[in-house]
């Protein structure tokens, strides 16, 4: 048998060991990025705008799992609503819909909410609502930090994104565009996600040290030789949404999403993703897909700022493919990527390897990405090359990624100075994705009854590989995921107002 260990490649960007010597090696801010500081209280850039309390435009319903009442009206703080599901079905385009703090899991706590059915937006269209949590529960108060609206389903097992929503109008529509809103939840899978059980003596376990809260994730079709917690059986989104109009959705938190924190289709209009904390998610914590005709292709935009974008994981633990943190996707004309934080994502940042049908549409394609921090990514941008599967660029050479532009400027790794933020990772978390090495052990018996039968009709001998990374997907503490609002000035999520 035969062992080869490996570090992993982000050990190359900071040196080896304590957290410590990560901040000493994080560079100093170029003057370009400062710009930065002043987009963030300008127009649509500005992240905290967003979480305003809402004017309603049509009925106000009001939802709380612990003070309301299943046969509610819900249209008043005394009488509101306990079941989401139930809010969301009675609303018409619109309404809006306040949501008070709690874990909300749908109708008969079946782990999810919908409006329209997950992956059947052409039939189930859903309609156009905005949704507010973090609301105290008399409704006196909104704070998304102190009144945790959450979707953090346990022993459930479905097969359904937490949240599902649909917004599409019929083909061949020419009236006005609808709204949507989803502002002031908390996304977290942990809780339902399969884990080895922590055990840092059993090298199988993939726990890195005795603060991470569990062992390794494991795939939905994986058979380890350790003890398991947790009960999922497939692979389930936090947030999915086919959309089209005018979409928002801002001061969330997704922590432990093992399939996408953010998937989306997106029709005719603009999507607007800010100030979001996206934590340990794993496949990509946001990846937005144009849905519309080609002619149509110029009408769609999307604008992801002011998130914070953490320990991405990759689809498996040999760390092969995906484990992205924002993706540049085909069918959008137009898209801004900015005033982001990207830390710790284990393939890359920022992915830009998709190319329109033709030539044209691809000219025209707007992909920019400016103002952002990065640190300790295996990969800050991977573009697309010819010849080679990718080409791994640092914050540094952005902007000689002729796929990036016009906006390019500003993409540094983050400066030393910002203690506050690098305190609020939970430090085991940090800590062991920062020691990351994966162990690989081959194993070939001639004499296995596999190899003898395979030699009688001469067909091709047969090892075994094993694959041990020292952390994979381990759960993160959703509570200090929060912690991570309004840590650095202008860039990453801010503070909710």
């Amino acid at each position: 048998m035969t062992y080869k260990k490996i570090a992993v490649a982000v050990l190359l960007l900071l040196a080896a060991g304590s957290v410590a010597q990560a901040q000493l090696n994080l560079r100093n801010l170029k003057d370009a990025a400062k710009k930065g500081l002043n987009s963030a209280t300008s127009g649509s850039n500005n992240a905290s705008s967003a979480s305003t309390t809402p004017a309603a435009k049509g009925k106000t319903f009001y939802v709380s799992i612990s003070t309301g009442s299943a046969r509610a009206d819900g249209l008043s703080p005394t009488t509101a609503m306990k079941d989401l599901q139930k809010a969301i079905d009675t609303a018409e385009e619109n309404d809006v819909i306040l949501v008070a703090e709690g874990n909300y899991l749908g109708n008969m706590d079946r782990g999810y909410v919908e409006s329209g059915r997950f992956g059947n937006a052409q039939n189930e269209r859903g309609k156009f609502i905005s949704i507010y949590g973090g609301y105290s529960t008399d409704f006196s108060e909104r704070d998304v930090i102190k009144h945790v609206t959450k979707i953090q389903p346990t022993s459930q097992k479905f097969t359904a994104p937490l949240m599902n929503i649909n917004a599409r109008r019929p083909y061949g529509y020419t009236g006005p565009v609808g709204t949507v809103v989803i502002d002031g939840f908390t996304f977290d899978l942990g809780e339902n996600n399969r884990y080895c059980v922590a055990d840092v003596t059993q090298e199988i376990t993939g726990t890195p040290n005795t603060g991470v809260l569990t062992g390794r994730f494991l795939e939905p079709d994986a058979s380890p030789q350790c003890p398991v917690v947790g009960y999922s059986s497939g692979d389930e989104y936090a947030l999915h949404m086919d959309v089209e109009g005018n979409i928002r959705v801002s001061n969330c938190v997704f922590v432990n999403c093992r399939d996408y924190g953010i998937s989306a289709m997106m029709g005719m209009g603009h999507m607007e993703i800010c100030n979001n904390i996206f934590v340990a998610c794993r496949y990509a914590a946001c990846q937005v897909r144009g849905s519309t005709r080609d002619q149509d292709i110029e009408k769609v935009s999307l604008d992801f700022h002011h998130n914070t974008v953490l320990f991405t994981w990759t689809r498996t633990k040999t760390f092969e493919d995906m484990g992205q943190g924002f993706r540049f996707m085909n069918g959008i004309r137009t898209i801004d990527v900015h005033n982001n934080i990207f830390g710790c994502n284990s393939n890359c940042a920022v992915e830009r390897v998709y190319y329109e049908s033709n030539k044209a549409m691809e000219a025209a394609k707007v992909s920019n990405l400016y103002d952002n921090y990065y640190f300790a990514n295996r990969r800050d941008l991977e573009i697309a090359a010819m010849g080679a599967p990718s080409i791994s660029v640092p914050a540094a050479r952005i902007e000689e990624a002729e796929q990036i532009g016009p906006k390019y400027e500003g993409n540094v790794e983050m400066p030393e100075g910002n203690d506050a933020f690098l305190n609020a990772i939970d430090k085991p978390y940090l800590e062991g994705y920062m020691s990351l090495t994966i162990m690989s052990s081959q194993s070939y018996n001639p004499n296995s009854a596999a190899n003898q039968v395979n030699r009688m009709f001469g067909l091709n001998q047969q090892g075994s590989e094993i694959v041990r990374p020292s952390m994979y997907c381990n759960k993160y503490p959703w509570e200090k995921a929060k912690d991570l609002f309004g840590k650095v000035e202008g860039y990453g999520a801010q503070m909710p107002q």
